[in-house]
């Protein structure tokens, strides 16, 4: 077994002399009397070691023995995994005493108490499904960046056994942060914003390890990963979120404006993005599952909503009377889509939970009612109209799905729209 002396201490990250070889991201032991703090080796320069401590270094100091373990970082693997709370280096959280973690402090991996959080579509414990890997953002750098692999890995355990499993980190701007913080306490090149000038190939590598795998029994197992991302001042353009936005096939961007406006759920229609419209195995999938042309009326609204914004700076610029009425027109189509489609009322048990075939249904439904020619004279007219139609719309919304109280909105919907051609045609 190789040992070593510390030389140096710069933070999280300590020098060792060694006395025999020593392998890139091994795991060694810092033996500070009791304690024994796990760290990794991150760069190796002959006889001397480059090791990030996963743990707080107060109370280390030069001199102190090093045991290297002769393997990289590993985790524990088995039945019993699901419905734990995680730190970064597998500990159990619900095995430790106290309020605080204490430092070198280890636990055996595979027990734990259960959560009561309920899954809403089947009634039972979500904590039953559920591994929480967590690390907080003053934790040392070492074990934040170890973090995302633990989650990954036990991903891809169950994974292998058939299962299809989401993964969600909360979030990838903390994991970059470490790994830049790494990176400069190394002193390498730096890249935009002080991040490593290999960000995007990490983010790259680590999206590349979800996906489906089909087993040597013929069935297939998947992971599904989805990263948070925290950009400081809402920057899209921060490198982090960029080097994200290049690997990611499907993006969800929230909006501040319409939190503040309490349209939720807040993601923007036009900043998000799914490239699994431009797939054509995507679209002979929604041809044959949902009905043709699916992404075609996917595109067809995202249109109705662009037009619908552009027509709403306009009314803001010029002012309501300087318009012509077909302006407010789109406008309020676009609000159409918005309350009635785009928004989700998380307490209301109906709407909270959509189906498919709902979806669809409200889908055509919309886009019916928007691609309708109406004639207004006055911009009030067009408001009164579509606040009356966004109502049935939303009441639809809140009723079981073609139950007698749905259909009722559905008939009130269609004779408004009737009453307001028949008044267009008396004109």
């Amino acid at each position: 077994m190789t040992r070593g002396k510390i030389v140096s201490i710069v933070s999280n990250l300590i020098t060792i002399k060694v006395d025999g070889p020593v392998a890139q991201n091994e795991i060694c032991v810092v033996l500070s009397g009791r304690e024994k703090l796990k760290a990794e080796v991150i760069r190796i320069q002959k006889t001397t070691a480059y090791a990030q401590v996963f743990e707080s270094t107060s109370g280390i100091k030069v001199g102190l023995d090093v045991e290297f373990s002769g393997k990289m970082f590993e985790i524990e693997l088995g039945p019993g995994i699901l419905s734990k709370n995680y730190d970064g280096l597998q500990n159990d959280l619900d095995k430790m005493e106290g309020t605080f973690l204490v430092t070198g402090e280890e636990t055996n991996p595979l027990d734990g108490d259960k959560l009561n959080l309920i899954d809403q579509r089947t009634g039972r414990k979500l904590q039953e499904r559920t591994t929480i890997v967590c690390n907080t953002s003053n934790m040392p750098v070492a074990t934040r960046e170890a973090s995302v692999y633990v989650g990954m890995t036990i991903a891809e355990y169950y994974r292998n056994m058939g299962y299809k499993v989401p993964v969600l980190a909360d979030s990838t701007s903390r994991w970059a942060q470490s790994l830049r913080e790494i990176s400069n306490r190394l002193e390498e090149l730096a890249g935009p914003d002080a991040y490593p000038v290999e960000l995007t190939a990490t983010i790259a590598n680590f999206y590349s390890r979800a996906g489906m795998v089909e087993l040597n029994n013929g069935k297939t197992g998947s992971v599904t990963f989805i990263g948070t991302i925290s950009p400081a001042g809402g920057n899209f353009k921060e490198p982090v979120t960029e080097s994200t936005r290049k690997v990611a096939s499907c993006f969800y961007a929230l909006s501040q404006k319409r939190a503040d406006a309490k349209r939720y759920p807040v993601i923007d229609p036009i900043q998000s993005y799914s490239k699994y419209l431009e797939y054509d195995e995507f679209r002979a999938f929604t041809d044959e599952n949902i009905e043709m042309g699916w992404t075609k009326k996917v595109s067809k609204a995202m249109d109705i909503i662009r037009k619908g914004i552009k027509a709403r700076d306009h009314i803001r610029i010029l002012g309501d009377d300087a318009v012509p009425p077909e302006y407010h027109v789109r406008y309020w189509k676009r609000e159409t889509f918005d309350f009635a489609f785009l928004q989700q009322d998380s307490f209301d048990e109906i709407d909270m939970n959509t189906s498919l075939e709902r979806k669809q249904y409200m889908l055509n439904k919309i886009l019916t009612l928007c691609e309708m020619e109406f004639e207004f004279n006055e911009f009030q007219q067009v408001r009164d109209f579509f606040k009356k139609a966004i109502n049935f719309l939303k009441q639809m919304n809140y009723n079981e799905f073609k139950s007698s109280e749905f259909q009722q909105y559905e008939v009130e919907l269609n004779e408004l729209i009737a009453a307001q051609k028949a008044e267009v045609a008396e004109i």
